[in-house]
């Protein structure tokens, strides 16, 4: 049976598949499934092509989520890309290299799964990260990876995507229905 949440995740799939991939960004309130929508892109994709970050428990300081976010990547991590740099903003400036350059063991896209995107925001007060989502949006818009990005703050994520670049697909998700829940429980026979 074909679900709105099977149609949902077809075009989420269809917009990393597009040439130029776009980055859609799912945004909706708790309990609208943008995680399980994540994670069952990544099981889709396959875990070895993608990577899912949970922004929301990494991003403590901009040296642990560089660090948190190489140690687990299936994405080969070169030399450069794997020190540490010293200060906050080389560190958050080496995690959007990361994004930008990294590519997946046969030389292809790397795929990002980032849930709850906007908790970035705890960088700001760092130095030098005052504009940390405005920065970390263009990043990912000049890079040839492709990116889904989820967020419970509607808008918020409307006001800073506003006037960037094409290639963010804003997709709200609604909240789950039963038969929502019991397309993602599977059969229960």
């Amino acid at each position: 049976m074909l679900t709105a949440r099977t149609a949902l995740s077809r075009r989420v799939i269809a917009a990393l598949d597009a040439s130029p991939s776009r980055i859609p960004v799912l945004l909706g309130g708790c309990g609208s499934g943008r995680t399980t929508m994540l994670q069952q892109v990544r099981e889709r994709l396959g875990r070895t092509a993608v990577q899912y970050i949970d922004v929301e428990r990494t991003a403590t300081t901009p040296e642990r989520f560089l660090r948190a976010i190489t140690a687990v990547s299936p994405f080969p991590v070169t030399d450069s890309s794997a020190s540490t740099p010293t200060g906050a903003r080389a560190a958050f400036d080496a995690a959007l290299g990361f994004f930008g350059r990294v590519r997946s063991a046969a030389s292809e896209p790397a795929t990002f799964l980032l849930d709850e995107f906007l908790e970035l925001r705890t960088f700001e007060s760092f130095p030098g990260l005052r504009r940390v989502q405005h920065d970390f949006v263009e990043g990912l818009s000049s890079s040839g990876n492709r990116f889904v990005l989820t967020s419970r703050y509607t808008a918020r994520a409307l006001r800073l995507l506003r006037d960037r670049s094409a290639r963010f697909e804003v997709i709200h998700m609604p909240a789950l229905t039963a038969e929502d829940s019991l397309d993602i429980l599977g059969p229960t026979a």
